[in-house]
């Protein structure tokens, strides 16, 4: 079974990547194989939802804003994801994975969810 963790920031697209490289280069040993992050994605909020012709894409894209607003993070403005890759949690739990990101990227900046849906 995929364990995925679901992460929502505050912050832009092209600030966040840069971070996300910084955070793989410092914390190398745990984002070497064991978690594997992707780039960030960009949140729409309402006014670019509301311009979007596709109300295939508008739900799907409004999807995201929900989730982050669910779970209290409001402006969002990008979410990326983690896939774990070794199960065993050999180098690094879920939850101190959720730490490292809060700690590198402002508590008050993102919300860390496990498989999109429980908050860590």
């Amino acid at each position: 079974m995929a364990i995925d963790i679901f992460c929502y920031t505050k912050l832009d697209v092209s600030f966040l990547d840069e971070k996300i490289n910084l955070i793989k280069l410092k914390y190398n040993n745990v984002f070497d194989s064991s978690y594997l992050m992707y780039k960030a994605n960009s949140i729409l909020n309402r006014q670019e939802l509301a311009l979007l012709k596709s109300k295939v894409e508008q739900y799907h894209k409004e999807t995201k804003l929900l989730i982050a607003e669910e779970f209290g993070l409001g402006n969002a403005r990008s979410y990326f994801m983690i896939s774990v890759n070794d199960k065993t949690f050999s180098k690094c739990s879920t939850s101190g994975v959720a730490d490292i990101l809060r700690k590198e990227l402002g508590s008050e900046n993102i919300i860390v969810l496990h498989n999109g849906d429980v908050l860590i």
